[in-house]
């Protein structure tokens, strides 16, 4: 029984957004294959170095930080760019930095690595601030984007092209939230994961998106505009894959499942093949415990993904 927006299955399984949220929904049988599935598929499989899953847990994930908002003390953080719930202080929607509050509670950490991810969630009021390049050495908290979401939504930001401008970008580089497609203790502990995950690789398309995308990764010398697939890809593991072939651990398995059913949505650019899960210091001490390595995902076979068809695509350049 489904208790409410954010649950899923049963009340000691929490996920954000809405059941009918994208992330949420189950990829259908009569899905359908992008036509260039295959050559996408082959890129991403055969990356020189990169050719198995690794999941961010040290490093270049997402500390997820759980406070009750209505008692939990509140910071003024400034942000060079200040999205959807960081506008104060900004004299117009074209000013680029902003200000706004969050209850970051004393001792919390960004993500070691450069991107500095930092994710704060009150489960009871369904909400999330969320940083990216966030940084506290000085005594007062800064980030190079800010901005808040409505975990009882669909977890989808508007186009960045629309107006407000900054109402489409997120603390990842797609727009997305950083709760979304998360790996989470809970999940792993039960062995059910019941929503799409976020991918992040070298060869991501730069430039372009689609929904639930909304915002597009930079150029780098990994990530043109000619090669990869888009921010907001949507790709699946075989479905008729059969998984007791791939010798997985449980946490490995559970991971296989959940990106047969629901796939994973690409979410930012990164050095290898990577999936997420929780980085704050409680959760990996739990991983350390021997729940989840970085290696659990490595058995899962990159060449039998196939990506489903990307609808409206929007270029950042136009």
């Amino acid at each position: 029984m489904v208790s409410d927006a954010g649950d899923a299955g049963s009340a000691a399984l929490w996920r954000p957004f809405a059941d009918t949220s994208v992330w949420n929904t189950p990829i259908a049988p009569s899905a359908t294959v992008d036509p260039n599935s295959a050559t996408l598929i082959t890129d991403f499989s055969t990356i020189a170095g990169q050719t198995e899953f690794w999941i961010n847990i040290q490093d270049y994930s997402v500390p997820v930080y759980w406070i009750d908002a209505a008692i939990a003390p509140v910071v003024t953080v400034m942000a060079a760019l200040g999205g959807t719930g960081f506008r104060m202080g900004a004299a117009d929607d074209g000013a680029v930095a902003g200000t706004g509050p969050a209850p970051i509670p004393t001792g919390a950490m960004p993500a070691a690595g450069t991107d500095q991810h930092l994710a704060i969630v009150d489960r009871s009021a369904r909400m999330e601030w969320a940083f990216w390049d966030a940084d506290d050495s000085s005594g007062s908290w800064t980030a190079g984007e800010a901005s808040t979401q409505d975990l009882s939504g669909d977890g989808v930001r508007p186009p960045e092209r629309n107006n407000p401008w900054w109402a489409g970008h997120g603390p990842r580089a797609c727009g997305f939230g950083l709760i979304a497609g998360l790996i989470t203790v809970e999940e792993i502990r039960e062995g059910t994961i019941n929503h799409a995950l976020v991918i992040a690789y070298p060869h991501i398309r730069s430039s372009t998106y689609t929904p639930p995308a909304s915002s597009a990764q930079g150029t780098t010398t990994d990530a043109i505009r000619t090669r990869g697939i888009l921010c907001g890809g949507r790709v699946q593991l075989d479905p008729t894959l059969d998984l007791s072939t791939l010798n997985l651990s449980p946490s490995g398995l559970t991971i296989a499942r959940a990106l047969q059913v629901y796939g994973a949505f690409v979410g930012d650019y990164s050095g290898s093949v990577s999936l997420y899960a929780d980085a704050s210091p409680d959760a990996q001490a739990t991983w350390r415990s021997g729940l989840l390595g970085n290696g659990d995902a490595q058995k899962i076979p990159l060449n039998r993904f196939r990506v489903l068809t990307i609808g409206t695509i929007y270029d950042n350049m136009n």
